[in-house]
């Protein structure tokens, strides 16, 4: 997991995540989830496109979103649009790019995904949760079946506190302190692979400090084979002028 934030800022959080990249055994596929800001209808979009940076192009593994879209993933692609005016993804390419250095060819599999931790459980988002727990089969079945050895990465951020998103004061040294403590031991959730704890976590705060990276990092949880996950780095930004505040971790799964 590594953040999508303004690389000045947060890249020395991006490159704890992208160090163990760089020193585990390489996979041919990387499988992107990325934060989708805009929302989605059905809670993921998937896209055949490959993508540019200014280190090149990195292509998407076909055989294997071909193999996803035949096995009930046609769906998902519906949305694929949306990732003309996305970024999450965007800004991992060029550290995964990076952390490859050339050793070998990879392909990737780009998901957008953006579902609230309530359509799990509520009775009025059934039918998203119901397209939430489809994409998640249909996706394990697919990474089961391509003879890919996979490495699942997911965009995402954390907390969004401040005047910039709705809080009606600048958050304070205390405030914060207390959002660190909250994310910690949210993000412990997520070291313990535990996805369900993970968005109970954010339901019981009513999602009060708006964690913009629940549908990805819950994805992640649900598809990644790992027995236990490591905070490696969390920090946070200031948006504007000390009125807000946005905090994001790297972590790695072993």
């Amino acid at each position: 997991m590594a953040p999508h934030y303004e690389v000045k800022q947060a890249g020395s959080v991006y490159a704890w995540a992208y160090k163990e990249v760089q020193e585990a055994a390489l996979p041919e596929l990387f499988v992107l989830f990325g934060t989708c800001h805009g929302g989605l209808k059905d809670g993921f979009a998937v896209t055949d496109k490959d993508f540019e940076t200014p280190l090149g192009i990195l292509p998407v593994d076909r055989e294997v979103v071909n193999l996803f879209r035949l096995r009930g993933g046609a769906p998902f692609f519906a949305e694929e649009r949306i990732h003309q005016r996305e970024h999450s993804l965007e800004f991992q390419l060029p550290f995964l790019q990076h952390a490859v250095g050339g050793r070998r060819a990879i392909a990737i599999l780009p998901v957008l995904c953006a579902f609230p931790p309530a359509c799990l459980s509520a009775p009025d988002l059934r039918d998203l949760g119901e397209r939430v727990q489809e994409f998640l089969a249909v996706m394990k079945e697919t990474l089961a079946s391509s003879g890919r050895d996979a490495c699942l990465l997911a965009s995402a951020e954390l907390a969004h506190i401040g005047m910039r998103y709705g809080d009606p004061q600048p958050p304070s040294d205390f405030s914060f302190h207390k959002c660190m403590q909250a994310d910690l031991a949210l993000l412990k959730h997520a070291e313990e692979l535990d996805a369900d704890a993970f968005a109970r976590f954010i339901l019981k705060e009513r999602d009060a400090r708006r964690i913009s990276g629940f549908g990805a990092i819950y994805t992640l949880l649900k598809l990644i084979r790992a027995e236990k996950g490591q905070v490696l780095r969390y920090d946070r930004a200031i948006t504007d002028q000390f009125n807000s505040t946005v905090t994001y971790a790297s972590m790695a799964f072993f």
